[in-house]
């Protein structure tokens, strides 16, 4: 078994147990970090308590298991217009706002995903369009302040969230293939914060993202059920990152919603 395809939100390991066909697949191992997980002789499908650490914990168990490749499907917060609710993001290199990723590379070292694997996920993802460049990885939901926004998004920053430079990072460092897929759930590069955890598009989206990482075994993905919808709650919505603040050098408190 040389693929794991890890996950934060609920409703999203459950569409990708269903495109891979382990829906009742054997239970996985429950590694550290992880929720829950079933697998094949193949691939093993993951759901990971949220945050770099857990992630960290989860990659690195992973790999000790013999994984070489892992694919992470996560949610994420727009900073630029480019990126829109329901777009993707494929992360090709990243910003380390969290603890775990300086255990493995020095300070100031950029992380960056797998090459090869990154090629694949691409072209299997060619039809949903993702967008390409940085990602902020943060441990401090509530502090993405305004200013951070936008010095970001001036150097190419796409997305914010809360797992992927961990797991990026540790991949580098024993030498195994590491992507990230995110799906764009809020934007945060306007006046105000507009989420979109249980819009229609959003939903449509990571069925197509889960039908398409199958692609990367030579599979056919298996039906997947729609989740979400306007006016209905997409499972693991409120695993996120919090919106910017309203001033200058200043975080929103009280936001619900996060990005994994």
């Amino acid at each position: 078994m040389g693929l794991a395809v890890l996950s934060f939100a609920r409703g999203t390991y459950l569409s990708l147990l269903g495109a891979f066909g382990l829906a009742d697949g054997r239970a996985a191992p429950l590694l550290p970090g992880a929720l829950e997980g079933r697998m094949d002789g193949e691939v093993a499908v993951y759901h990971s308590s949220f945050g770099a650490p857990e992630a960290g914990m989860l990659m690195e168990a992973l790999i000790a298991s013999g994984v070489g490749r892992v694919i992470m499907v996560g949610q994420a917060g727009s900073l630029s217009p480019q990126c829109r609710i329901g777009d993707v993001v494929l992360p090709t290199w990243g910003v380390r706002e969290e603890g775990t990723s300086h255990h493995y590379l020095p300070p100031g070292a950029p992380c960056r995903p797998s090459p090869a694997l990154l090629a694949e996920v691409r072209a299997v993802l060619g039809a949903v369009g993702p967008r390409e460049g940085g990602v902020w990885t943060t441990d401090a939901p509530f502090r993405e302040t305004r200013d951070k926004v936008e010095r970001y998004a001036r150097e190419g920053v796409l997305a914010v969230e809360m797992e992927c430079t961990a797991p990026m990072s540790i991949a580098m460092y024993r030498g195994v293939g590491f992507v990230a897929v995110l799906l764009i759930t809020d934007e945060l590069f306007g006046d105000s914060w507009v989420e979109g955890f249980r819009t229609t598009r959003l939903a449509t989206t990571l069925g197509a993202v889960c039908r398409a990482l199958p692609r990367v075994l030579g599979r056919e993905a298996r039906p997947v059920a729609q989740v979400g919808g306007e006016g209905s709650a997409l499972p693991g919505a409120g695993e996120g990152s919090a919106p910017p603040g309203a001033a200058e050098g200043a975080a929103v408190p009280g936001a619900a919603e996060s990005h994994s």
